[in-house]
């Protein structure tokens, strides 16, 4: 006669942990060829990047050559440079918002960064133009290497004087 075995005696038998053990070996194999086939970045390791938020004021001086020219103060200060690559038309209804597009750097302090820029402004005022732009770190040189981050400017700049004010904030993180 066959005597029943409560289940939670089963638990623990010999054939049971046997199973285990062959699972968890291999478990353990298995993240061992994975680790060596992907070797981890420090991106996938979990190495977090140090952020530090910025904030300050853009001061447009003047124009050289269909350069930008201007200075940073606050968080990142600097020399700042600025080229125009592409201007269109936001929407055919509103016309006076046009999206533009360009590239900036930023000498500042132990090396320089490099932004990609995007912007909306409006030119519904004349001579005016009020904006925003989203400023993409991609890159930087000196103690900026391997920068990234977003900042964000919101201002004018008068076409007459050729002068303007952005606001700025945003975060630089490093490696």
């Amino acid at each position: 006669m066959k005597t029943f075995t409560p289940w939670r005696t089963t638990l623990f038998s010999t054939h049971l942990l046997h199973q285990r053990a062959r699972f968890a070996a291999l478990a353990v194999l298995l993240t061992g060829m994975i680790t060596l086939a992907f070797p981890p970045s420090p991106a996938r390791a979990g190495a977090k990047a140090r952020c530090k938020p910025v904030g300050g004021l853009l001061l447009d001086e003047h124009i050289e050559g269909g350069v930008v020219v201007a200075r940073m103060v606050g968080g990142i200060t600097g020399r700042y440079t600025y080229t125009l690559r592409e201007s269109f038309p936001a929407d055919t209804v509103r016309t006076n918002l046009v999206y533009i597009t360009g590239t900036s750097v930023v000498e500042a302090k132990g090396g320089t960064l490099s932004f990609f820029e995007t912007s909306t402004q409006d030119t519904a005022e004349p001579g005016n133009l009020n904006g925003t732009v989203l400023m993409t770190v991609v890159g930087g040189t000196g103690k900026w290497t391997g920068a990234t981050g977003h900042i964000v400017l919101v201002g004018f700049f008068h076409q007459e004087t050729l002068t303007g004010s952005w606001s700025y904030v945003g975060k630089v993180c490093m490696p």
